[in-house]
């Protein structure tokens, strides 16, 4: 072998040598950044979950109705003097309204007759 062709493959195992490890460092650094994609990825899911709550929180009745009474307005909640009873007549208690609206000529379908394994719940009042 002469000294030129020695050279020529000193030189191309260099150049390919050269690539193999810069396409080794790509790896590693494409690893590096999904580690830190992952990183962010999980506090990102922190934030959501403690941003979600926050948001509950203020979003609750026992909040809200702190709110409400701690800033003096005018507004109250219902109490036992707030309800209104209504005497009904006997006609209104004994009609069923749930009877008269369902559609006329509907028949319920066999699947559904076939899938009820008990009687229609009806409301009774007091007597």
């Amino acid at each position: 072998m002469s000294l030129a062709g020695f050279m020529k493959y000193t030189f191309s195992m260099t150049f390919l040598i050269l690539i193999y490890i810069h396409l080794q460092m790509q790896i590693v650094d494409l690893a590096y950044q999904g580690q830190r994609k992952e990183a962010q990825i999980a506090d990102l899911l922190d934030k959501n979950g403690s941003t979600f709550y926050a948001i509950s929180k203020l979003k609750s009745a026992n909040h809200l109705g702190e709110k409400l009474l701690a800033e003096n307005s005018k507004m109250q909640f219902a109490g036992a003097n707030d309800i209104i009873y209504v005497a009904a007549s006997g006609e209104m208690i004994g009609s069923n309204d749930l009877e008269r609206a369902s559609p006329v000529g509907q028949k319920p379908s066999i699947l559904a007759n076939l899938l009820s394994f008990a009687t229609q719940a009806e409301a009774r009042s007091r007597e």
